[in-house]
C-alpha cells in the first residue's frame, strides 16, 4: 500500500514539474515551451546570453526585454539565451547542442494557440509551413489572421530576422517569405488586404512593376539577413513560407 501511494506520488510530482517547465507565465504573458527545438540553439537574432539559474529567472530576463519573444535555457551550463526572432525550422535555423530547451512568448486571451506574440509591434503570429499562396491564404483564413503587413524599416527587419530560418534552403522560393501586397493595374500601385496603397516597400530592381497583374509581394534573401528586400511573382507558381498574422 505504501509502495503503492509512493508512485503515485512520484507520478503527480513529475506530472506537475513537466507542467511548470512546459509553460510559465509572467505579467500576463506566458512562455510555452516548444519541444521541437530542444536541443539546438539559433544562430541569429541572439539579443543577449546571460547566466541565470531556473527557466523561470530566463524567461523574467526575457520578459524585462521588450524585443524579446523568444529564449533557450541550458539544463547544466545555466545559461539563457534571448531572441529577438522566432525559430521556425530545426532543419536550416540553429546548430545542434544538448540539453537547450526553448521558449516563445504569447499572450493569452490575445493569440490563439501556437500563436506567439511580438510586444514591439503587438501581433500575434505562427509560422504555417511552406506553401503556394492559395493553400497558405487559407490557412491564415481559418484562424481569422493575414500575412504580415510591413510598414516600416523596423518590421521589414523583424519580417527578415523570421524568413532567414530558411536561408540556407536549396529552394530559391521556399526562402522567400509572401507578405501583404497586391498590384492593383488601374492605379499602377500595390496594396494590402483592405485596398490601401503600401506606405512602406523596397523592390529589387525591376520588380516594381509586376508582368503579370496576379503577381504577389514576397521579401528574399539578399546581402544582408536583417534587410530582406522585396520582389513580386505569381503566388501560386511555387511555395514559400507562409506566416500568419492577428
Amino acid at each position: 500500500m505504501l509502495f503503492i501511494s509512493f508512485r503515485c506520488f512520484l507520478l503527480i510530482y513529475f506530472t506537475k514539474a513537466l507542467i511548470i517547465t512546459a509553460e510559465i507565465e509572467i505579467r500576463g504573458f506566458n512562455f510555452l515551451r516548444d519541444f521541437k527545438f530542444d536541443d539546438m540553439i539559433l544562430n541569429h537574432g541572439v539579443l543577449w546570453e546571460l547566466n541565470t539559474s531556473t527557466t523561470v529567472s530566463c524567461a523574467i530576463h526575457c520578459a524585462n526585454d521588450i524585443a524579446c519573444i523568444s529564449l533557450h535555457f541550458h539544463e547544466q551550463l545555466r545559461q539563457c539565451r534571448g531572441y529577438e526572432t522566432l525559430m521556425l525550422t530545426p532543419l536550416a535555423a540553429g546548430k545542434n547542442e544538448t540539453k537547450w530547451i526553448y521558449f516563445y512568448q504569447t499572450k493569452p486571451g490575445v493569440c490563439p494557440p501556437e500563436y506567439a506574440y511580438t510586444r514591439v509591434f503587438e501581433f500575434c503570429l505562427s509560422f504555417k509551413g511552406s506553401f503556394t499562396d492559395d493553400v497558405g491564404e487559407a490557412k491564415c483564413q481559418e484562424d481569422n489572421a493575414k500575412y504580415m503587413l510591413i510598414q516600416s524599416e523596423e518590421e521589414n527587419r523583424f519580417a527578415s530576422l523570421l524568413a532567414y530560418n530558411y536561408a540556407s534552403s536549396i529552394d530559391p522560393y521556399l526562402r522567400q517569405m509572401r507578405i501583404q501586397g497586391t498590384f492593383n493595374d488601374i492605379t499602377m500601385t500595390w496594396q494590402d488586404d483592405i485596398g490601401q496603397n503600401l506606405s512602406f516597400t523596397q523592390f529589387i530592381e525591376g520588380k516594381e512593376i509586376p508582368s503579370n497583374s496576379k503577381a504577389a509581394i514576397f521579401i528574399k534573401p539578399k546581402s544582408d539577413p536583417e534587410n530582406y528586400p522585396m520582389t513580386s511573382r505569381l503566388g501560386n507558381s511555387n511555395p514559400s513560407m507562409i506566416v500568419c498574422i492577428i
